[in-house]
């Protein structure tokens, strides 16, 4: 009777297992294998964007009360996109994203100053891991809502 029971549930294992395995050609396998040539540095896309340049831990610790200290490490930034151009297209998708920037010589300054300010940077966004490589700032100003 229990090898009855063991070779039903084997079975049944085996037949969940098999009917799981998708077929190479299915829609769902070639979307994974796209997305996973994404991620490789060619998929980096050249674009202008305009956002927020915001604290990540002054505004972790204001939601959410999070033990950032950033009076003492000072303040480390990401970019809150308001808006975002590809190709002369706009990218209504990116809108809300946060990216944080590559650390490059051109990125230091918005990753330590510029804080609450609205920006307009050229760079590379590398969307599989939301970071942003800075080419060239085109503007800057003061954010008009006191933080």
């Amino acid at each position: 009777m229990k090898s009855r029971v063991l070779a039903v549930f084997l079975g049944i294992f085996i037949a969940t297992q098999v009917s799981a395995q998708e077929h190479p050609e299915h829609p769902k396998k070639q979307t994974t294998q796209a997305t996973t040539s994404k991620a490789t540095p060619a998929s980096a896309v050249e674009a202008t964007l305009v956002g927020e340049n915001f604290c990540v831990g002054c505004s972790l610790k204001k939601a959410s009360g999070a033990a950032a200290q950033c009076e003492t490490y000072g303040h480390r930034h990401a970019l809150k996109v308001s808006a975002a151009t590809v190709e002369g297209k706009d990218v209504a998708e990116m809108k809300g994203w946060v990216l944080h920037y590559l650390d490059t010589d051109d990125a230091q300054s918005y990753i330590k100053e510029h804080h609450g300010e609205t920006v307009t940077i050229k760079g590379k966004i590398y969307a599989e891991a939301r970071v942003f490589e800075v080419s060239k700032q085109t503007e800057a100003k003061k954010s008009e809502h006191p933080k």
